[in-house]
């Protein structure tokens, strides 16, 4: 499982993460909703050490940091459980999507090229981009670069998938080849931290939602709580307000 206790992150003297708290079972699918600025895609990236916290514990399926002294092994170790998908795809630009896919395996796993290419080509045809495996990410649609990150993320098998707004560089259009996609390595058992603006996903897939606001967990529960019957002000405030924007 994953654990996360009193995690707390500034930049210089703002405060981002006011001491956060959360619990991930194994398998389960965890979704974030907040309004922009409250520290959803910060808590991510504090996860891998992308960004690194100034307090707090982090343990992911028995990987555990200290974030006030952890050495570089730790944070390897860390790593080595999650696989990321960037709001941006942040894919390389110089290399084509079957490259993309197998290089952290080459790098990482130290797994023979023909091998590595092999789990690439794969994975590729799983989020549906058979026949595409040697463009490039300029001949690509947004849609399609994201579904290459999400095979890049799958390729190490980590043991948590974490989803940093991974629709909102989308056009509308592609916004739903993303999410099939999303929903596939949901049925597949697979532990998911998902920051994300759709609610309708979220209350479809998520087995649970936190609301996060000023850097704080406001609010959690399963779908239907928070999203037919929320307890706290700032929570219905903003749901109303998505609801207004949405219809």
């Amino acid at each position: 499982m994953i654990k996360i206790q009193n995690l707390h992150k500034s930049y210089g003297n703002t405060a981002i993460l006011k001491g956060i708290d959360v619990e991930v079972k194994d398998g389960e699918v965890l979704a974030i909703i907040g309004p922009s600025g409250s520290g959803k895609s910060t808590l991510l990236r504090c996860l891998n050490f992308l960004e690194k916290a100034e307090k707090g514990i982090i343990e992911i399926d028995g990987a555990k940091v200290n974030v006030e002294q952890y050495t570089k092994a730790d944070v390897v170790q860390l790593r080595s459980k999650t696989g990321m998908v960037f709001q941006n795809y942040n894919l390389f630009k110089n290399k084509n999507a079957l490259h993309n896919v197998s290089e952290p395996l080459r790098l990482t796993k130290k797994m023979p090229k023909k091998q590595a290419e092999q789990v690439a080509y794969d994975l590729l045809a799983e989020v549906g981009l058979k026949g595409k495996e040697l463009n490039y990410p300029v001949a690509l649609s947004g849609g399609q670069q994201q579904r290459v990150g999400i095979a890049r993320a799958l390729a190490l098998n980590p043991y948590v998938v974490l989803f940093d707004e991974p629709t909102s560089s989308l056009d509308p259009e592609l916004v739903e080849e993303v999410l099939n996609v999303m929903k596939d390595v949901m049925k597949q058992g697979r532990t998911m931290i998902v920051v994300t603006h759709e609610m309708e996903f979220a209350k479809e897939v998520a087995d649970r939602v936190i609301f996060m606001a000023d850097g704080y967990i406001v609010e959690q529960g399963t779908p239907e709580e928070l999203f037919t019957n929320p307890q706290n002000e700032r929570t219905k405030r903003f749901l109303k307000n998505y609801l207004t924007l949405h219809n």
